[in-house]
């Protein structure tokens, strides 16, 4: 790669799971003996045999067995200072860096996942806010200089809303945290703030799958075909992609086994986009799709969210979030939608379905990824909406669509029904990319809970003005502890910031 060619790495924090997420190395925290906790075994490969030639001289180093994995020691004879343990993780990022690792087809970088270091068997968990800034900073800076994504992946729900705090007041403060610019970055603090207040709804369209290696469209009915005894007509390509799923049906032996067919080919991809990561952690009550996949309700299940609920085979609940598939579910064979008379027929089969989609639209903000607004169904029902709007005074932009397609012209299509992202990029994986980039901004400001907040563990991320404020609330909440129940709202909020929890 030539110096022009080169492209900044980025920073991607994410509330999950590191096995959910697809990488091209993965740092493994251990310490001086080389104890790696049972949790860390999905990731961290045959640990027996793993252990790095000289341990712990250097503490990180390279797996003995040649994978993608690095360890780091978090946890010597004596306490780590939090200048050491960046040290040692800037010169384990380096090590990846330099060696021989491939960049997957269809990514524009290489990609390495972590968990935030330290703050657990570490021993520097009293000091997790500190601590927290410090690697935020690191990270960012190497992603930068490296050109790597670096995947900073935590399963906690505080830690997770102080790194993204810590990353916006960075971003308030003139550090560029993402390679976006003024004008994108309005946007995600636009579409972070409707998420936060609970005005953002999402819609999810077959891009956002693909990124996780699931066919597209396109790809799906090449599949199919190949399926077909005596191969397919040579006028087969003439036909419209509806008409061509209609006429596999039949040479497959009718919709059932076609369905069957299209699950096989889609499988279940052992791991999520980081789209859907990304989409998870803005924390949407209500989301839309195409999809038949099970990706974007295993992404919410990883934050400690209740799974959503799957509409229309499942129930709402209160105080769950709910998905509704539009055109079928992996889980249910006879529930997908593909062929020509699945369409013509949605609307007589399906039109709870379309009118829920419909009332999103007319009292949410929808935030459309993945989709290309080419299918029918969607289209039509975005023109009904219109074209009721029409008759009143309240028409107006009723969502924003994320387009990576490169094909400027739908922008104007659909320029008084939607706001428009254009990812740019001359390749596709670079204007995916974009879009991560973008999402990762969006969620960020969409993160505005604070469970740390009155939590001692996070004042390394309080500035003077606040440390006083806080903690007075601290104080506070001791009080309340002898109140009457006439004060439980008071203690709810106040536990809901952090206080007064068990840190044991």
């Amino acid at each position: 790669m030539s110096e022009n060619d080169f492209v900044p790495g980025h920073l991607f924090v994410l509330h999950g799971r590191i096995e959910n997420f697809a990488y091209d190395a993965v740092i493994v925290p251990t310490d001086s003996v080389f104890t790696v906790e049972p949790h860390w075994r999905p990731v961290a490969g045959d640990v027996d045999r793993a252990r790095p030639a000289g341990w712990p001289a250097p503490p990180f180093g390279r797996a003995a067995t040649g994978e993608s994995v690095w360890f780091i020691s978090v946890a010597d004879a004596q306490l780590l200072t939090a200048d050491e343990l960046v040290r040692r993780l800037r010169e384990t990022l380096r090590q990846i860096d330099s060696a021989d690792i491939a960049k997957p087809a269809g990514r524009a970088l290489r990609r390495v996942a972590l968990p935030v270091l330290g703050i657990g068997a570490g021993g520097l968990g009293a000091r997790r806010g500190a601590i927290l800034r410090e690697l935020l900073a690191a990270l960012r800076e190497e992603a930068a200089t490296l050109g790597l994504d670096i995947l900073l992946v935590t399963p906690d729900a505080a830690v997770f809303s102080a790194a993204q705090h810590a990353r916006r007041n960075l971003a308030a403060g003139g550090t560029r945290h993402w390679e976006l610019d003024d004008r994108e970055m309005a946007e995600a603090r636009r579409l972070g703030g409707l998420a936060a207040q609970g005005h953002l709804a999402l819609f999810l369209g077959a891009g956002v799958s693909m990124a996780a290696g699931l066919p597209s469209w396109g790809d799906l009915i090449k599949n199919l075909g190949e399926r077909v005894e005596g191969g397919l007509p040579k006028d087969f390509d003439g036909l419209d992609a509806l008409d061509q799923a209609e006429f596999l049906a039949t040479r497959l032996g009718g919709a059932q086994e076609l369905n069957k067919a299209v699950i096989e080919i889609i499988g279940r991809s052992d791991k999520i986009a980081l789209a859907h990561a990304l989409l998870a952690g803005m924390a949407c009550g209500h989301a839309v799709t195409t999809n038949y996949d099970n990706l974007y309700e295993r992404a919410v299940e990883a934050t400690g969210r209740a799974r959503p609920s799957v509409l229309p085979w499942e129930s709402v609940e209160e105080g769950r979030p709910w998905l509704l598939k539009l055109h079928g579910d992996i889980d249910r064979t006879l529930s997908i939608v593909l062929t020509r008379r699945d369409f013509v027929l949605f609307d007589a089969k399906s039109r709870p379905a379309g009118s829920l989609l419909q009332a999103l639209l007319l009292t949410k903000h929808v935030l459309i990824i993945g989709a290309s607004l080419s299918d029918g169904n969607v289209i039509r029902l975005a023109m009904e909406v219109d074209e009721y709007l029409q008759k009143s005074e309240a028409r107006s932009i009723r969502g924003t669509f994320v387009d990576t397609s490169g094909v400027e012209a739908r922008q104007e299509l659909w320029r008084d029904q939607f706001r428009w992202f254009v990812c740019e990029g001359k390749k596709r994986e670079n204007r995916v990319r974009r879009m991560e980039m973008f999402l990762d901004a969006v969620a960020a400001y969409a993160a505005t809970d604070a469970p740390w907040l009155l939590d001692e563990r996070f004042d390394g991320l309080l500035d003077d003005r606040d440390r006083g404020v806080v903690e007075l609330a601290r104080e506070l909440a001791e009080k309340a502890d002898d109140a009457s129940g006439l004060l439980d709202p008071l203690k709810h909020a106040l536990s809901s910031l952090g206080a007064r929890r068990n840190y044991g």
